[in-house]
């Protein structure tokens, strides 16, 4: 998806037009021979044969001989040796995200789709959800090692939930918590002496470790100004407000308040983001006439690097990148699910109520 996702950022920044040619891809020639496209370089003989293997036809017949051997369609061909990226038309002016360091393996491993029954009697947007991640199976293809992670297709919410891994396999969910542990357990000192002359830098410092664990840049702040915006936001989000727009929200400062609040807030991020679109898209028009919606509607997706997001979607979605509503909601969200699952956490596979951080980490797989 490497060069889908360069080629998505070239377009939102403007610099290529919305259908284009392979020649609109060789306009930054390189001292190589290559040619830039976002933030990496390709042969011409790839950007020609990608486009062309990778595409359908504007009538969604397969055009390309990677997508008649069965892998996922990236590019429409529009015309004769014209294309256009398959995403909604809302991602073609979505800002390139900025924060995200792009994932290392992301051409070296994809999720695995699976036909399955669609979801029946679901009473709330909380319990599709839930009932989807439960019953639909999941798995990733290593390409290059040629294997698959789990063995056998996980089923069910805690099989999901051991299959975690970040930022590789020999990473699990287990060790991930105990590190998450750490830092919740440091933000609670730095908030219970906050008024100590270096608290500001101790806020900075966590941010840091933070930022490093969840792969995305430290955003260029300030000690004090970081800690100012930090308690501000959380005593408007523990008043049940919304912060002010002044107020930054991406994909660093998502991972920050989730630390901070990890009962309340989630991690939205561009994975997150692309889970709960996309496993509401399916049903979309049923729900979004429900009582639920007027909660949830401030939902969308969010850009990222690597991976296979952002997503096809049948439906109009919003840009909720560094968007207060989108998070408000996926926040609103999340809790409800958790909660839907705790009221009968046996009928999902759990002997014991599960956390927001379980729910986000199943959430954050799903969404590769």
């Amino acid at each position: 998806m490497a060069l889908y996702t360069e080629i998505l950022k070239e377009i939102q920044d403007r610099t290529i037009p919305a259908q284009f040619k392979s020649a609109d891809l060789r306009k930054k020639p390189t001292t190589d021979g290559m040619y830039q496209v976002g933030e990496k370089t390709y042969k011409r003989s790839t950007l020609d044969t990608m486009l062309a293997n990778l595409a359908i036809d504007a009538n969604g017949k397969p055009a390309g001989k990677h997508v008649q051997n069965g892998q996922k369609e990236q590019f429409i061909r529009v015309a004769p040796g014209v294309y256009s990226v398959i995403c909604s038309p809302e991602q073609l002016h979505a800002p390139a995200v900025d924060d995200e360091i792009p994932y290392q393996d992301n051409e070296e491993s994809e999720p695995i789709h699976f036909e399955f029954a669609p979801i029946i009697g679901a009473k709330s947007i909380a319990g599709f959800i839930a009932d989807y991640l439960q019953q639909s199976p999941f798995q990733y293809f290593f390409k290059k090692q040629n294997k698959k992670h789990p063995v056998k297709p996980a089923n069910g919410l805690k099989q999901r939930l051991n299959a975690y891994f970040w930022p590789d396999l020999s990473v699990s969910w287990e060790s991930t918590q105990q590190e998450l542990h750490q830092y919740v357990a440091e933000f609670k000192t730095i908030e219970q002496n906050k008024e100590h002359p270096n608290s500001a830098d101790k806020l900075l410092e966590l941010f840091s470790k933070i930022c490093k664990w969840g792969g995305v840049k430290l955003p260029d702040i300030a000690a004090i100004d970081l800690k100012q915006q930090v308690f501000s936001v959380l005593h408007a989000l523990d008043s049940g407000n919304i912060p002010s727009s002044n107020f930054r929200i991406n994909s660093a400062y998502t991972k920050l308040y989730a630390i901070a609040r990890p009962d309340t807030f989630i991690i939205f991020d561009s994975r997150v983001a692309a889970a709960l679109t996309s496993i509401i898209d399916s049903a979309y028009q049923t729900f979004v006439s429900s009582p639920d919606w007027s909660k949830y509607k401030g939902l969308g997706f969010v850009n990222g690097r690597g991976g296979s997001r952002p997503r096809p979607l049948h439906n109009v979605w919003p840009n909720g990148y560094q968007k207060w509503s989108a998070q408000i909601a996926a926040n609103q969200l999340c809790q409800d699910i958790v909660s839907h699952i705790n009221k009968n956490p046996l009928s999902y596979g759990f002997d014991t109520t599960i956390t927001l951080r379980e729910l986000e980490a199943i959430l954050f797989m799903e969404g590769y």
